[in-house]
């Protein structure tokens, strides 16, 4: 969409378009992406009508999306603007009818610095491995705060004294609108990042590190989640906020101390119900908004000075557009903040129902149904009580299809689309219906709506959700589980059928929010009450979504629990795609892969696509390629390759023609493996496929080691670790490519250029759980270490090498090789045989901890 110098003007609103910005009073107002193109496109033309599909094309030039997009974005933008900015012409289309003048772009809010509450910057070191790459970001509020201005002064102070202060109170308070406001502060300082780890979503305390690894944008694999958030915030300075922890508090707890007692430049914001208990953890108790005493003379100037009545001031004005109260209105309102002891969340819920009755019918009906409500377990709080009737009453006053959606929707963990919704609801009128069912959902504030990504994602807030979730009886939250694994075949079924044909950053983008969707639903399948059936079926269409993320240790788990459920009755397709999934890049090599490929292929020719087939027979050439047998690899590369020629090309062709060129130069015909490599890099950079253009890279950069041409070699092996986006530079199959620099280097001789490579490569190898990349910078240590003269270290770090290697069994890369057989030089001309091979059995006697230390040594001398 092209861009003007001018601004727009309307109402408080200022439209920035070169500087992508909407501005209010000074400040910025979060709209980004879709939604920012959507306002513009109207803005431009609001002289005219503008029909749907035209505005469709204009935000989502050469795309096909659904209606409910426009429709959901206009709702948001109806929410964030107000009424009467833009008008609905049924059948016709939308207009802006509010009155616009321009002027001159210049100008716009500016972030106002303020002291930094963070602990003085320590003697910054190099950056570990999987360190932070970016100051990352934060979730933007839609609103202002309201009424937290002590509260934030405060939690900034206690933030200057303590590592650790967790902000405590009632569900619906406000916890984490104010962490975000602390965070946002802390971030205009001169902090380095602010990072936020949403717990709320997360079910299993074992995943809380997981969670926030994710959030610091690092990547974990396999290995130790903890030992690799530790290093990416070691050498940092910035404020971490882990929010909605009440549910997890031992596993958040452990992670709060943890983290702080290596990484000194680092506080850590908490949200919980409950204190986490946790060493050196400063309070903030978070009390509701102040509400006048129930004696109180109130008038309608006063309205104001409380910010419970304020909050419903403000939220009434978005939903009506002009609200004015009287005296009258003022003492209405305020007994319903008194009702609703001043909780954000219940006055946020309450307010939009002037749409629909007056003051003191909602004011009547909020005390009818809370003295309903609250007459059960008097020892609770009545800041739970009140909070479960506001939502009580916020599904009461639903209609019988909103309510019925809603309670649907509460059996999803973490967000979901439109089309998820409408399967759950299984609604006959179709997803447009369901799509304005859930705008009045949004627009109630019952919803959350996403709408920066590629298509929009809602979620309902967790109290919100577990309060439906109680109003669902055992057969109609059984009934949701099983359509909530059914929806989740469906989807990640078309993940599977896009992956080969798709960009990384598409798929990912499509298809990665379902994640955590995805481990309830197959922890319900393969659980007491599920449907193991639909848990083999689901798991076989999860191979790449794991994958992608590097959750390697999530991937083995559920495929070697559905492949033990494996009988007679699953059919072979699903058996096939389970068994190929056990034996991909991150799946162990060796005869388990080889057995593993070996059924998928034989499944696949009974029951599977010409794609899949060809995925299994290369992968099982591979294996052979590997421990060197050529002649059983080359008839299967033959077959793959014709199979997946006969598709239009993919990401399946282009890892076949990285297998072939392998075979090639394995075989002493580099000319062929050229060949095969620059057609794999057209195809791949045609589908924009970072990661294939990584590893197609890192292959090419393998045949000019094979020839000796080392400077070649380390030069397009550095091109492809700069192909990569940051989030895919710690992934684990980068650290081969990374490893093969320091392999290149030191068969150069260069040690001083190796050296540090091969630290930081074995801290990231032995963090992620990859024992191959291990005991490969093991081996470049022991090269460094015999050169050096440290023969008593290598020889031993040599022997347990050889023992790795010997338990693979399986070649070498060349640049490995190289490594390898200039190792084995030096330890002969410098020790005698009897010396060496008890060297060697010394080191092959101890396990990988004992020798990562002893080649740490070595890595560390200057």
């Amino acid at each position: 969409m092209a861009e003007t110098a001018k601004a727009f003007a309307f109402g408080p609103f200022r439209l920035v378009p070169d500087r992508r910005i909407l501005a209010a009073e000074g400040r910025e107002v979060p709209v980004r992406g879709r939604a920012f193109d959507l306002l513009l496109a109207l803005v431009e033309r609001r002289d005219r009508v503008v029909p749907k599909d035209e505005l469709m094309e204009l935000v989502w030039p050469g795309r096909v999306v659904e209606e409910g997009n426009l429709t959901v974005h206009v709702a948001g933008l109806r929410k964030l603007l107000g009424s009467g900015i833009i008008a609905t012409l049924s059948g016709r289309g939308y207009r802006f009818v509010a009155p616009v003048t321009e002027s001159p772009a210049e100008g716009g809010p500016q972030p106002r610095p303020a002291p930094s509450p963070l602990p003085p910057a320590q003697t910054k070191a190099p950056a570990p491995a999987g360190a932070v790459p970016w100051p990352g970001d934060l979730p933007r509020p839609l609103t202002k705060l309201i009424g937290r201005d002590g509260d934030l002064d405060r939690v900034a102070a206690h933030l200057s004294e303590s590592h650790l202060v967790t902000v405590v109170g009632a569900g619906g308070v406000g916890k984490t609108r104010l962490a975000l406001a602390a965070a946002d502060r802390i971030r205009r300082s001169d902090a380095e990042g602010a990072w936020f780890a949403d717990l709320g979503p997360v079910e299993e305390p074992r995943l809380v590190i997981a969670t926030i690894a994710a959030a610091l944008g690092v990547e974990v694999g396999d290995g130790d989640a903890l030992r690799v958030v530790v290093a990416a915030l070691a050498a940092r300075r910035g404020l971490l906020v882990l929010d909605g922890c009440e549910h997890l508090l031992q596993a958040a707890a452990d992670a709060a101390e943890a983290i702080l007692r290596s990484c000194p430049g680092i506080v850590i914001l908490a949200t919980s119900r409950e204190p986490l208990r946790a060493e050196g953890e400063r309070l903030h108790r978070l009390q509701p908004l102040d509400a006048a005493a129930p004696d109180a003379a109130i008038t309608a100037t006063r309205l104001s000075e409380y910010p419970a009545s304020e909050l419903f001031v403000e939220r009434a004005r978005a939903a009506l557009g002009e609200f004015v109260p009287g005296d009258a209105d003022a003492r209405e309102i305020m007994r319903i903040c008194q009702r609703l002891d001043g909780i954000p969340l219940a006055i946020e819920l309450a307010a939009p129902a002037l749409q629909a009755m007056t003051l003191a019918e909602l004011r009547e009906r909020l005390e009818r149904h809370f003295e309903l409500l609250t007459a059960g377990r008097r020892t609770a709080l009545a800041r739970q009580q009140t909070l479960r009737a506001t939502i009580g009453w916020s599904l009461d006053r639903l209609g019988p299809l909103e309510r019925a959606l809603l309670l649907r929707l509460s059996v999803f963990s973490g967000t979901w689309t439109a089309g998820s919704a409408a399967f759950l609801a299984g609604c006959a009128s179709g997803e447009d219906a369901v799509c304005g069912l859930i705008a009045s959902l949004v627009d109630k504030s019952l919803v959350q709506a996403d709408l920066t990504g590629m298509q929009a994602r809602y979620r309902l807030l967790d109290s919100t959700r577990y309060y439906a979730a109680e109003r669902l009886s055992a057969a109609e939250l059984a009934e949701g589980r099983r359509n909530l694994a059914r929806w989740l075949v469906k989807a990640y079924e078309r993940a599977e059928a896009d992956w080969p044909f798709i960009s990384d950053e598409e798929w990912v983008a499509l298809y990665a929010p379902e994640i955590e969707n995805l481990r309830a639903g197959l922890a319900w399948a393969f659980g007491p009450d599920g449907d193991e059936r639909l848990g083999l079926e689901l798991t076989s269409h999860t191979e790449h979504v794991w994958a992608e993320l590097s959750l390697t240790g999530e991937l083995q788990c559920w495929f070697d629990l559905a492949i033990s459920r494996i009988d007679e009755a699953t059919p072979p397709d699903i058996a096939g795609r389970l068994w190929l999934g056990r034996c991909g890049w991150v799946a162990p090599r060796g005869a388990q892969a080889l057995d593993a490929a070996r059924r998928a292929a034989a499944l696949f020719r009974a029951a599977g696509s010409r794609i899949d087939l060809g995925r299994a027979l290369w992968r099982q050439a591979w294996q052979h390629i590997l421990a060197g047998d050529l002649a059983a690899a080359g008839p299967l590369l033959d077959e793959a390759e014709d199979l997946l020629r006969g598709e239009k090309p993919s990401r399946a062709l282009v890892s076949c023609l990285r297998a072939r060129a392998a075979f090639h130069l394995r075989d002493n015909r580099p000319d062929a493996a050229r060949a095969k490599l620059e057609e794999a890099l057209f195809i791949s950079r045609r589908l924009r496929g970072l990661r294939d253009v990584a590893l197609t890279l890192g292959s090419m950069a393998e045949l000019h080691c094979a020839a000796g041409r080392m400077g070649e070699a380390i030069a397009v092996a550095q091109e492809a670790l700069a192909s990569l986006s940051p989030a895919q530079a710690f992934f684990p199959w980068v650290q081969h490519i990374a490893g093969a620099v320091a392999s290149y280097r030191l068969a150069e001789g260069d040690i001083d250029g190796a050296r540090p490579i091969i630290a930081e490569r074995l801290a990231a190898a032995q963090l992620m759980g990859l024992p191959h990349e291990v005991a490969a910078n093991i081996e470049r240590l022991a090269l460094i270490a015999a050169v050096e003269g440290s023969l008593a270290t290598a020889g031993r770090l040599f022997g347990y090498v050889q023992s790795c290697h010997a338990q693979r069994g399986i070649l070498r890369s060349f640049g490995s090789q190289a490594v390898h057989d200039r190792l084995l030089t030096v330890l002969r001309q410098r020790l005698t045989p009897e010396e060496l091979e008890r060297l060697a059995a010394s080191g092959a006697a101890l396990g990988e901890e004992a020798m990562v230390a002893e080649a740490f040594v070595i890595a560390s001398r200057p």
